[in-house]
């Protein structure tokens, strides 16, 4: 008998190419997140997709020595539908090349500048309060070398099924044959059990009202290490 199709698979590296796909699973990742849509007050689903679009070449291409970049493709549609961005200590620029966005010429960063600068990027700048406690997470945790998983997003209609799992789980390997330990921010609930599932742990754990933003809700951080292991 055949055998059955993969529903999902992890794919790497993410090019300038998947600008669109990339914007589109990211800003529905958190469009349902009160912390998160309550920063764009005036804009639409499909307009920050637009604007995330014509910014994301850039973002691509920002620090390539040391970010990674890994998508989740689902494989009935082809869409992407979860993305993670890591980013590696300098010790280790020359370490999972794989998952590094590939280069572009001048001519092309030249235009990727010109269209992240025209896009629109007006959101509310009084919220950047809420995270204002993080840098000294940072500074208390932080110790020796390490990767950061600086973001990662998955599509609300490919929730629970494993395609946060996967991303984790592809890093996580990766930092354990570095022997590099990965420290990650944790914005909202929502993907707080996959982490500690996946062997994180919480430093530090701080919650918010957003009342005074507009949202009869809370606002929770956590800061998480997950140790490198041999096992």
């Amino acid at each position: 008998m055949p055998s059955a199709t993969v529903p999902y698979r992890v794919e790497f590296p993410c090019t300038v190419d998947d600008s669109a796909g990339l914007a589109k699973s990211n800003v529905s990742a958190f469009w349902t997140e009160s912390w998160w849509n309550l920063t764009w007050p005036t804009r639409t689903r499909e307009s920050l997709i637009e604007s995330v679009t014509a910014r994301m070449p850039k973002s691509l291409l920002t620090e390539r020595d040391l970010r990674r970049h890994q998508k989740v493709i689902d494989s009935e549609s082809g869409e992407i539908v979860g993305y993670a961005r890591w980013i590696l200590p300098v010790s280790h620029k020359g370490e999972w090349l794989e998952s590094q966005t590939p280069d572009v010429s001048d001519e092309m960063k030249k235009g990727f500048n010109a269209s992240y600068l025209k896009a629109n990027w007006n959101y509310r700048k009084d919220m950047g309060a809420l995270d204002d406690h993080i840098p000294k997470w940072r500074k208390k945790h932080q110790r020796g070398e390490f990767i950061t998983l600086d973001y990662l997003g998955v599509r609300p209609d490919h929730h629970r099924r494993g395609v946060g799992s996967m991303l984790v789980q592809s890093g996580v390997e990766v930092a354990n044959s570095l022997g590099l330990d990965i420290y990650l921010v944790a914005m909202g609930r929502n993907a707080l059990g996959m982490y500690l599932k996946a062997g994180f742990e919480i430093l530090d754990e701080n919650t918010q009202d957003l009342s005074p933003y507009g949202a009869n809700e809370a606002y929770y951080t956590f800061y998480l290490v997950k140790r490198a292991s041999s096992a």
